[in-house]
């Protein structure tokens, strides 16, 4: 006999759309049978968008101050994450195409980022992104009732409005039980323009061209799996030694003939990591190779996201909600404050203003 899924709604959540016209429903349930928390949003309604040549237009999900709107909840189990995939399904359930995701972004609001003030992007796809599965024992350490929370931008270009669709985000856990037998990683975030609560788009010039960003990692450690995302016309996304000039590793993208982007390569390390070293400087670089004969403004992007295990998780930086750079990025996401997990007052954190 086969056995059925034990599915348990956990939270559910209103958001306010803009004009006040329908209210945004977040669900959080739980699969313990087949280990998957499953976070659905609806309904959300995309107008069709103008495609203009040489880039594409997303509209950011926006509340009715227009701030970005943040659909909150907390992580429900006593697990690691180890995958996620996301769905856009309509008003019947049928899945559609996932190029109607500009991006969707993950967030933990507990946890700081590798080399920026700001909270950890938990996970991040973009249209030419697939499903995501960490290899063999990799997983990522989540506490029951962390603060998580996505954001979304669409990319309508099929030329009607679509009305009542679905956004289900649905991530794999393994149980903390099994921890001695994992090897915990955390979210590394690369950008080559990011400005924390600002734009980390560009320029992208005729022909071929570069944007890069050096950085010093804060700790030591492994990387063991790394991906990208780039704008149309992107070539490649690598991570070069700043010292050196070697490159680390460089991912080249899938492209249409046009140059336009169709999918992303990823890689593993599992048995040869790249070792990256506490002080030590790095670079990111986005290149591009665009046919147009016009600059495009603003067209480009490019970042890698990666897994590192690092020698020491105690020396991790914390967060620290003084620091400037964090608190812009918490006034970026929409929220009115932040307070330590477990601190007086939490109760009313992570909302929208």
């Amino acid at each position: 006999m086969r056995k059925r899924s034990m599915i348990v709604t956990l939270s559910c959540g209103l958001f306010l759309v803009p004009g006040g016209s329908r209210a945004q429903v977040v669900t959080t349930r739980v699969d313990s049978v087949r280990h998957e928390v499953i976070i659905t949003a609806s309904p959300f309604d995309v107008p069709a968008q103008m495609q203009m040549a040489g880039m594409g237009h997303e509209s950011m999900q926006m509340d009715h101050d227009g701030e970005l709107k943040l659909f909150r909840f907390d992580w429900p189990v006593d697990g690691y994450g180890k995958a996620f995939r996301i769905e856009v399904l309509d008003s019947r359930g049928a899945i559609l195409p996932r190029s109607l995701l500009h991006h969707v972004i993950g967030i933990n609001l507990d946890r700081r980022q590798f080399i920026y003030s700001a909270t950890e992007r938990l996970f991040a796809i973009g249209k030419e992104t697939e499903a995501v599965t960490l290899p063999g024992k990799l997983a990522i350490p989540l506490v029951r009732d962390q603060r998580l929370a996505f954001y979304v931008a669409w990319h309508n270009d099929t030329g009607r409005n679509l009305d009542n669709l679905t956004l289900r985000i649905v991530m794999s856990w393994v149980p903390s039980s099994a921890s001695k037998d994992l090897i915990a990683v955390l979210p590394v975030y690369l950008d080559v323009n990011n400005d924390v609560g600002g734009d980390n788009t560009f320029d992208v010039a005729p022909g071929k061209s570069s944007k890069s960003f050096e950085f010093v990692a804060p700790v030591s450690g492994k990387l063991l799996a790394v991906g990208g995302h780039l704008h149309d016309y992107g070539a490649a996304v690598r991570l070069d030694d700043a010292a050196s000039g070697a490159t680390l590793v460089r991912l080249p993208a899938q492209r249409e003939k046009d140059g336009r982007i169709k999918g992303m390569s990823r890689k593993f390390f599992v048995f040869n990591p790249i070792r990256l070293e506490e002080g030590h400087r790095y670079r990111v670089v986005a290149e591009y190779d665009s046919p147009l004969n016009k600059t495009i403004a603003l067209g480009g992007m490019g970042n890698l996201i990666g897994a590192i295990a690092p020698d020491d998780p105690r020396r991790w930086p914390p967060i620290d909600p003084a620091d400037p750079v964090f608190r812009k990025d918490i006034q970026s996401l929409g929220l009115t404050n932040w307070r330590a997990a477990g601190a007086p007052g939490r109760s009313g954190e992570g909302t929208n203003k």
